[in-house]
């Protein structure tokens, strides 16, 4: 599976996450993941090894609360979201 920052995040979508990062009091950093063939999986891991970490911002530790909302946000956009430390 590949895992990218989500681009062209606008609408409705945008609104929702930005209304989420307000009402917990949380950043939210989205992803777009798509699964790829084990071969092609294989190639993008060697790739991305030689580049090291993409997103270099600490994680954040939301509450069983914050992470029910975060996990409802996922399923209704089909992102994936990741708290950090701003």
């Amino acid at each position: 599976m590949i895992c990218e920052i989500a681009r062209n995040l606008t609408g409705e979508r945008l609104e929702t996450i930005e209304a989420l990062e307000r009402d917990l009091g949380l950043t939210l950093v989205a992803f777009s993941c798509r699964k790829l063939g084990p071969d092609r999986e294989e190639k993008l891991r060697q790739i991305m090894e030689q580049f090291g970490p993409q997103l270099q911002a600490e994680p954040d530790e939301p509450d069983e609360a914050q992470l029910e909302r975060i996990r409802e946000a996922e399923e209704a956009l089909g992102l994936s979201l990741v708290a950090v430390r701003a």
